[in-house]
């Protein structure tokens, strides 16, 4: 979700509904939503800081789900962090909450007033650190699982719907330095708990790595994530 496209390949029309898209930076600041979604100027909670970024899938979902849903605006909160292991992702009771992914998650979400909406959906895309490992890529499903129920637990939103991005089959050379990446995906495959909406990512133009979207990539693919996410 950190994006990894190309801002200088955006095209000049993005995005078509600029006026109702809003975005919660990581500054704690509400602004009309550009790429990147996830920048790190005036980063507060530097446990997810990354030193860049790019055009990840958010803003073009968004795009797409208010050209579908003409009388609506769409509000952005992104908690991403780069190539992190899901369990960075988990909660960690006795560590000052603002300290842990997970903790500084729920207080950016928390801390949006009602007054500005209600949440409706939480996007999950991540796995390709825990395919370096068996034992990480064996403990995926497991992991992911408490992610979910602690993040709707402590929202009191026990049936937020969830969108999981799984991992899409490597191109070209593919991720040498991820041995288990099919145990992972087929660990994402298994995973059966209600609310949670599964994606497939392939089928999108990728860069060279073989593994991350570029920027009509990701344009493409946040487009179709819209079609996934409940009517207003």
């Amino acid at each position: 979700m950190r994006g990894r496209g190309k801002l200088s390949e955006l095209p000049r029309n993005f995005p078509k509904n600029p006026t109702k898209i809003w975005n919660f930076t990581n500054a704690y600041e509400w602004e009309p939503a550009k790429e990147p979604i996830d920048s790190p100027q005036g980063q507060i909670d530097l446990v997810s800081l990354d030193k860049g970024g790019g055009v990840g899938p958010a803003l073009a979902l968004a795009d797409a789900f208010v050209s579908l849903h003409r009388s609506i605006s769409v509000g952005l909160i992104p908690c991403a962090k780069g190539a992190t292991s899901i369990s960075q992702w988990l909660k960690k009771p006795d560590a000052p909450p603002r300290s842990t992914l997970f903790g500084s998650c729920v207080n950016r979400i928390k801390t949006v007033s009602p007054a500005n909406g209600s949440l409706r959906v939480a996007i999950f895309w991540q796995g390709a650190r825990d395919a370096k490992t068996l034992d990480g890529a064996l403990k995926w499903k497991e992991r992911f699982a408490a992610f979910v129920g602690d993040l709707r637990s402590d929202l009191g939103l026990p049936n937020l719907p969830v969108v999981l991005i799984m991992l899409g089959k490597p191109e070209g050379k593919g991720p040498i330095k991820y041995p288990y990446w099919e145990v992972v995906r087929q660990q994402q495959r298994a995973v059966d708990i209600p609310g949670v909406i599964k994606i497939e990512a392939d089928g999108y133009e990728r860069k060279e790595d073989g593994m991350h979207f570029t920027t009509k990539g990701q344009l493409a693919f946040g487009a179709t994530l819209a079609t996934l996410l409940p009517a207003p």
